[in-house]
């Protein structure tokens, strides 16, 4: 029984959890201004800088939801041997098993944002194959580490490829553990035998071979998806049509989206896969862990930029969807 009372239980073995976050790990940088004028010297706007921050992105803000919650989320991936690198160091200072390639450079994504509105975004990323001595060093973070499940954070940045999934794998295998992924389609042929998937509506028609647009679809894509990859279970994020899922020998399920404002989608599915995997290690199910990331998530879009949800906040947000049952 989906109750107030049950998610408190779940929440309340949230704490002593560790989650191992592989995948691409990006520093999310944010400057913030007001804009007064067009540029004269092009029809730009100007933006008068009012403050600046960073952020954990991609597998670090899976981890940082992680953390957030009460958890711990140990972070792996790699990153240049540069400044930027130094920022994620900072930023992640418990858990950081994040291995520094000085052939290459940290993934920066910046984006410039006035009145709540992102203007412009610039990249700084470089995808470098993982050499010998990177994949040695993750498969002793790897095997050194203790955790209870993976998450893969596929980012399409070089991070994930056939190696490093298979170091997983085995682990997972060998510890009994889930390894969950949120998945990116260039990488299709590396997800096969994992627990789960968590693609978005675009990335599902990938996996899936066919269009989606209708519910029935989404079941049959769904269907399509878990005996293809062989997993336990597939679920889809559709924005603001909320999230559909399904596991072997049950029926698909469906929750609707809930979000009284949508400012900003960025970074929703590293909450969606943070929350719903640590959800599933204390003892939910599939449905359970589902709609508590989906409360998470309804939340993070009401933010600016990378977010993250605290305990208490998750908390509030289903007491409110559940009153609204």
């Amino acid at each position: 029984m989906f109750n107030q009372k049950r998610i408190a239980e779940i929440c309340s073995r949230f704490a002593g959890k560790k989650i191992l976050v592989y995948g691409d790990v990006i520093l999310d940088r944010y400057i913030f201004g007001q804009v007064e004028r067009i540029s004269p010297e092009a029809p730009v706007p100007v933006v008068t800088v009012e403050s600046e921050e960073s952020r954990l992105g991609g597998a670090g803000n899976v981890a940082a939801n992680i953390d957030r919650l009460g958890a711990c989320g140990l972070l792996l991936g790699v990153c240049g041997n540069d400044s930027f690198a130094d920022e994620v160091s900072r930023l992640k200072m418990e858990g950081n098993l994040v291995v520094r390639d000085g052939s290459r450079r940290t993934v920066v994504k910046t984006r410039i944002i006035s009145q709540r509105q992102q203007i412009v975004r610039v990249d700084r990323e470089m995808s470098v194959d993982l050499g010998e001595d990177v994949l040695r060093r993750i498969g002793d973070e790897i095997e050194g580490a203790v955790f209870d499940a993976i998450i893969v954070s596929d980012y399409a940045k070089g991070a994930v490829n056939a190696a490093a999934m298979a170091m997983l794998k085995a682990r997972a295998s060998r510890d009994g553990i889930p390894i969950i992924v949120d998945p990116k389609p260039p990488h299709l042929a590396l997800y096969r035998d994992v627990t789960g998937l968590t693609p978005n509506l675009k990335e599902a028609e990938a996996m899936a071979g066919m269009p989606i647009r209708s519910e029935v679809d989404v079941a049959a894509a769904l269907k399509r998806i878990r005996r293809k990859f062989r997993t336990r279970f597939t679920l889809v994020t559709r924005g603001s049509q909320g999230i559909s899922a399904a596991e072997a020998n049950r029926k698909m399920f469906h929750l609707p989206a809930f979000s009284r404002e949508v400012f900003d989608v960025t970074g929703a599915g590293d909450t969606v896969v943070a929350v719903l995997t640590l959800a599933l290690v204390a003892g939910a199910g599939l449905r359970e862990a589902a709609a508590m990331a989906n409360a998470a998530a309804s939340i993070v879009v009401e933010k600016v930029g990378t977010s993250q949800v605290g305990l208490e906040e998750l908390q509030e947000r289903i007491r409110l969807i559940l009153k609204r049952r």
